[in-house]
Parts: structure tokens; sequence; C-alpha cells
């Protein structure tokens, strides 16, 4: 078979924001380049695409049904995404705006972490050290049962910074070497799950230029 047959299975949804359903839909994609795209979209118009570039093709059954979990886990951290921003909605001449910003600079964030070379997995935790959705919060639990329980420590490794709004210092923690890192963006988490599939990666320095790219921020 030819690396076109193995098509993993897409994700769609809609969410309901003031009386209009918006569509979130993501799907696999061999050409021009591998990627798994998430589209949001208003009445067929795009509102916002999350990319993320792949460095092969799937071509097998099993990478077809890996590929499914990686679709699964952007689709769902997507919808987490818009549905926390209207549980915490500005006025309505702001909203549209505000809420576009904060999609794409969280999607960003944990978009560019799943392209380091031997990243696994991405965990999405709000600025309370909470899961962004209780899919992920029991896969880390039933693999890290005692980081899990440790959490609200774990955060506590990050100074809070002085301001009106709660935010911490960005940084790493290395959890278990070239394994699992501990992230803090400032004013959200994420726990990066990673293999050594090579010598030069820098699995740290990689994280702090994608949290941090301006060194004097």
């Amino acid at each position: 078979m030819t690396t076109n047959q193995y098509i993993p299975a897409g994700r769609t949804s809609l969410v309901n924001k003031e009386g209009a359903s918006i569509q979130v839909q993501t799907e696999y994609a061999n050409r021009p380049y591998p990627r798994v795209t998430t589209t949001i979209l208003d009445n067929g118009r795009v509102l916002h695409k999350v990319e993320k570039k792949l460095t092969k093709g799937v071509d097998s059954i099993e990478e077809q049904s890996q590929m499914e979990e990686v679709i699964k886990q952007q689709h769902s951290e997507i919808l987490a995404i818009i549905k926390d921003n209207q549980r915490n909605q500005h006025p309505k001449n702001e909203q549209s705006e505000t809420q576009k910003f904060k999609i794409a600079k969280e999607a960003t964030i944990a978009d560019k972490l799943a392209t380091i070379p031997g990243v696994e997995r991405v965990y999405h935790l709000d600025r309370d050290g909470e899961f962004f959705n209780s899919e992920e919060a029991s896969i880390f639990k039933n693999a890290y049962p005692n980081l899990f329980k440790g959490l609200c420590e774990l955060v506590e490794l990050f100074m809070i910074l002085p301001g009106a709004e709660m935010k911490r210092e960005q940084g790493v923690y290395e959890v278990e070497r070239d394994g699992l890192y501990f992230v803090s963006a400032g004013k959200d988490y994420f726990f990066v799950k990673a293999a050594r599939i090579d010598n030069t990666t820098d699995f740290e320095r990689a994280i702090k230029e994608i949290i941090s790219p301006d060194p004097y921020l």
C-alpha cells in the first residue's frame, strides 16, 4: 500500500457561541506536507487555523492509529480553549478579537512544543494547575499518579510575579531526564512527554526558546 491509503479519521464538533454554532474540524493531510490542522469556522467562514507540521507521513496501520490519537488530542485542546473563553467572557465589543488572540497564543505554544523532535505528547494546564479536559487528566493520572497528586507543589516551583494579573515566572523543570518536563509559560502550564530520537536535541533549551523566544522578556 502507498502512504496515501492510510488516512486517519478526523474530528468535527459544534460549539454554541452566542446562539451561533461554531464548527471545529481537525484532520490529517499528507500533501503538500504531512500535517494535522484544526479549522474553526462560522457558517463556512474560517475564523482561525491551528496547524501542526509532522516530520513524516502515515504509512502503516499502527501509525494511522497513533495519528488518530494526535488528532483527538489537538481537537480536544482547541475545544477546551474555546469553552474556557466562553466561561470568561469580556464585553461583547471586545470579545471577538480577545478570544482570537487567546486561541492563537495558547494553541500555538502547545503546537510548537509538539514539533520538538522526540516530543510524544503535550498536556495543557490552566493557571491554577488544572487540566483543560478530564480525558487528558485521566491519561496523565494513570501514567504519573504521584505527580498528579503533587501538582500544587509542582506549580509552586515557579515564583508569582508582581502585578495585578496572576502570572508566574516562565521556566522549565526536568521531571525525568529526557523524558518529562513541566513548563510554565507564565499564565498556564504544560507537561511535555518526550523520548530521545537523536543526539542533538536539547529538550530544555528548545522548550525555553518556545515559551520565551525573547531572552529579555
